[in-house]
């Protein structure tokens, strides 16, 4: 079960479960089909500290990535992170500015789409990857943390073969597996 020690700090990543139960539970059940760890269903990019002194981090979600307060969802017995993973301050500010970078840009339907069809095992591609070096025009929450870490040079879930595809259960695996090893 997933579980993360210590504290996060800036350009970390975390898994977490929230949101309506469907909607949660379909995430997680497309993960369980895919052979996933199933117990998340959302990814967050650490950011900042805010004058309270709370983590602050920025998502893709269906209404376009934006900000989010990752107080609760730091203390909920799922959440899980990288913080282990080794970066240099230079890989955490620049995974912040590519965040940042994303604020506002929509989320992706169509790769939802195609995840449900990855999913239930249906081999016809409908929708593509992302070309190289652009920049995404739609992202979900899981897919925009993959891109900030393969555009700062850092393992990700997805390598350089899948981003746009990148699931919450692909996260939490490497997590898990510790796969920047």
């Amino acid at each position: 079960m997933p579980r993360y020690t210590g504290d996060v700090n800036v350009g970390d990543v975390i898994c977490t479960r929230e949101g309506k139960w469907w909607i949660s539970g379909a995430i997680r059940l497309g993960a369980r089909l895919l052979n996933l760890p199933a117990f998340t269903n959302h990814v967050i990019i650490v950011h900042h500290r805010d004058e309270r002194g709370m983590w602050q981090g920025i998502e893709g979600r269906p209404g376009g990535v934006g900000w989010v307060d990752m107080t609760e969802r730091l203390r909920y017995p799922l959440t899980n992170s990288n913080n282990e993973q080794p970066k240099t301050e230079a890989q955490r500010y620049l995974i912040a500015k590519a965040a940042e970078a994303l604020v506002n840009v929509p989320y992706d339907w169509a790769a939802i789409a195609e995840d449900t069809r990855i999913a239930l095992r249906l081999r016809t591609r409908v929708v593509q990857e992302w070309p190289e070096e652009q920049v995404p025009g739609q992202v979900v929450c899981s897919s925009f943390a993959d891109w900030a870490y393969e555009k700062v040079g850092l393992a990700n879930p997805g390598g350089r073969e899948q981003t746009r595809f990148t699931t919450p259960g692909h996260w939490d695996q490497f997590m898990i597996e510790k796969g920047w090893m």
